[in-house]
C-alpha cells in the first residue's frame, strides 16, 4: 500500500499535460499564456462531442477552461465574457459565471436566421448569477444554453473569451484579459469504393474544404484523395486533418493496425495516422492529421495537397492487455516506431467485466523514458483525465529509441472516487525501425535490382527467379529488410498488387520504401524465406 501511494505522489508532483491527438479531445484549441498575477495564466476551448457537425448532432457542449498552464491548476470564482465570431460575423455573445474554472456552455444551433447581423437570431437561457450583473451561471446542476446561428456551418469559428474577474466575482482585474481561441466545425462527405466485387460506403469528416478525387486502388489497397489549399494562408492554418469511417466487414482492412502515408509525395510520421477500431461500433475510424510545422515543409507549386494512405505490411501497433484489482480491463496500444518527430501515438481503452468500454473513468499515467527522465499528468486538479467514453488517445514524448515504463492509475468513474487508486505498471520499447529505414548502409538500393523487377512485372523472368534474388540480396545484407512476425501462414502465390508494386517502383512511380513493404509481406507470409 505504501509503495502504491507513494508512486501516486510522485505522479502527482510531476504533473504535466500533453497534447491531445486524434481522440475525444482533438475539437479544440489552447490559447498563449500571458502573465497574470504572479505567474500565467491561459484558456482552452473545446467541443463535446469533436466531431459534432450539426447534421450529425443536435447539440454541443463548449467548455472553456482558465487555469495556469504551469501547475494545470484551474482558477476558481471566475466572470467571462464569451463573444463567438463566424468569420467577420458575431453570433453570440453573453456574460457568464462559474466557480471552478471550467465554463459549461451548451449550443443548440438552429439555421433559417433571416437578420442581416446574425447575433439578432440569438437567445441565451440558464440561471442567472446572484452577483454578477447580466451574467448566467454555470454550475453542474444548471448549465447555461446558447440559441441560434452558432456552429451551423462547417469551418472555423473564433471564441473571443474576455476574463473579467477572478478569484472573487466581486473583483475586477484592473483591466480584463483577452484571449481567442479557434473551433473549427467539420463537413461531411460521403463516397463509394470496390473491393473484389463488393461496395462500401465511407464517411469523411474534414475539417478544412471539402476533399476531392477521392479514390481507392484495390492493388496497392490504398486510399487517396485530394485537399484544396491556399498556401497563402498557411501560416494561419493550425492543423490539416480528416477521418473516414470504413465498414468494419471492409475486408482489406481487417488484418490492418497500422499505415504509412504521404502528402505531396513526402513521407509523413506514424502519428499522424491512428486506426482507431474501438470508439465506433460498425465502422473502424482512420485518422489522418498534420500540424502547422509539417504543413509548411508540403509546399509546392499546386494549390492542393495530394494524399495517399496505405496500410502497412507489417503492424507496427502493440497491444498490452492490463487488468486492474476491481475488475476493469484496459488495452493499451501504442506504435512502436521510433520518429524523427520525437513522439509516438499511445491509445488506452477501459472495459468493464462486461466488456463494455467504461464511461466516465478516470484515471492518469506516469512515463519513464529510457534515460530516466519521468513525465506524467494526473488531469486537471490532479483528479483525473475523464474519459466520457473510455477512450483515449494522445502523442507522447519519445526522445530516443530504447525501453520505456509506464504506469497507470485509476483514481475514479464519475463523481466517485476509488477508495484507493489503483495501479498498473508495464514495460515496452520504441524500436528504431521508422519506415524512412529501409535500405541498409550501403545508401541506396543498386539499379540493377530495379531491372530484375521490371523484368518481373513485364513477365521476362518468372516468380521463382525474382524471389531468389531477392533472397540473395537479403542474405549479402545488399537489401535490409526490417524483422517483422511471421502470420504463421504459408503460400507460394505471390499477389498481384506485388508485382504491380514492382513494376512501378522499376518505373520510379513509388520510392523504396513503399517496395519494400511489399517485400516484408513476402516475408511475413513465408513466400520468402531470408
Amino acid at each position: 500500500m505504501l509503495t502504491r501511494l507513494l508512486l501516486f505522489s510522485i505522479i502527482i508532483a510531476l504533473s504535466v499535460t500533453f497534447p491531445f491527438s486524434f481522440a475525444q479531445h482533438h475539437g479544440g484549441e489552447q490559447a498563449p499564456p500571458i502573465s497574470f498575477g504572479t505567474g500565467e495564466v491561459t484558456v482552452s476551448t473545446f467541443l463535446t462531442p469533436s466531431d459534432f457537425t450539426p447534421e450529425k448532432h443536435s447539440d454541443a457542449n463548449l467548455k472553456i477552461r482558465f487555469f495556469d498552464p504551469n501547475t494545470n491548476t484551474n482558477i476558481e470564482n471566475v466572470s467571462y465574457r464569451v463573444q463567438i465570431f463566424y468569420g467577420t460575423q458575431l453570433v453570440a455573445n453573453q456574460m457568464f459565471f462559474d466557480n471552478n474554472g471550467e465554463l459549461e456552455i451548451k449550443i443548440q444551433p438552429k439555421s433559417g436566421c433571416q437578420q442581416e447581423e446574425l447575433w439578432k437570431c440569438t437567445k441565451y437561457f440558464g440561471d442567472v448569477d446572484p452577483v454578477v450583473p447580466n451574467a448566467l451561471s454555470s454550475t453542474p446542476s444548471s448549465i447555461p444554453v446558447i440559441s441560434g446561428p452558432v456552429f451551423v456551418n462547417s469551418g472555423e469559428y473564433t471564441v473571443k473569451t474576455d476574463i473579467i474577474g477572478a478569484k472573487n466575482p466581486k473583483t475586477q482585474t484592473s483591466q480584463d484579459i483577452h484571449f481567442e481561441t479557434i473551433v473549427t466545425i467539420p463537413n461531411e462527405q460521403n463516397f463509394k469504393i470496390s473491393s473484389s466485387g463488393t461496395e462500401y460506403s465511407i464517411a469523411a469528416t474534414n475539417f478544412q474544404e471539402l476533399i476531392k478525387e477521392f479514390h481507392y486502388d484495390d492493388s496497392s489497397k490504398s486510399i487517396s484523395f485530394q485537399i484544396p489549399f491556399n498556401w497563402e494562408h498557411v501560416d494561419h492554418v493550425s492543423f490539416i486533418k480528416n477521418s473516414f469511417e470504413i465498414p468494419k466487414d471492409f475486408t482489406p482492412f481487417q488484418n490492418v493496425d497500422s499505415f504509412f502515408g504521404k502528402v505531396n509525395d513526402v513521407l509523413i510520421f506514424p502519428k499522424d495516422l491512428h486506426f482507431d477500431k474501438y470508439s465506433n461500433q460498425n465502422n473502424n475510424v482512420l485518422h489522418f492529421m498534420i500540424n502547422n510545422d509539417e504543413l509548411k515543409q508540403l509546399k509546392n507549386s499546386d494549390s492542393k495537397l495530394n494524399i495517399v494512405i496505405t496500410p502497412e505490411s507489417t503492424s507496427f501497433l502493440v497491444s498490452k492487455d492490463l487488468l486492474f484489482d476491481n475488475g476493469i480491463k484496459a488495452v493499451a496500444s501504442y506504435d512502436s516506431r521510433y520518429s524523427k518527430s520525437n513522439d509516438f501515438l499511445f491509445t488506452i481503452v477501459f472495459f468493464d467485466a462486461n466488456k463494455n468500454t467504461v464511461s466516465d473513468i478516470r484515471y492518469g499515467y506516469g512515463l519513464k523514458d529510457p534515460t530516466g527522465k519521468e513525465t506524467a499528468t494526473i488531469g486537471p486538479n490532479n483528479l483525473g483525465i475523464i474519459l466520457s467514453d473510455g477512450i483515449d488517445t494522445r502523442i507522447l514524448d519519445s526522445p530516443t529509441p530504447g525501453k520505456y515504463t509506464m504506469q497507470i492509475v485509476l483514481l475514479g468513474i464519475g463523481n466517485d472516487s476509488f477508495e484507493t487508486p489503483l495501479f498498473t505498471k508495464f514495460d515496452f520499447e520504441i524500436v528504431d525501425s521508422d519506415t524512412t529505414k529501409t535500405v541498409n548502409s550501403y545508401g541506396e538500393i543498386p539499379s540493377w535490382i530495379k531491372n530484375n523487377a521490371g523484368w518481373w512485372a513485364d513477365d521476362k523472368i518468372d516468380d521463382n527467379s525474382f524471389i531468389q534474388g531477392i533472397q540473395f540480396l537479403i542474405k549479402e545484407n545488399i537489401m535490409s529488410i526490417p524483422s517483422t512476425q511471421r502470420s504463421g501462414s504459408s503460400t507460394n502465390e505471390i499477389p498481384s498488387w506485388i508485382k504491380n508494386n514492382a513494376g512501378w517502383w522499376a518505373d520510379d512511380k513509388i520510392d523504396d520504401n513503399s517496395f519494400i513493404q511489399g517485400i516484408q509481406f513476402l516475408v511475413k507470409e513465408g513466400i520468402i524465406n531470408p
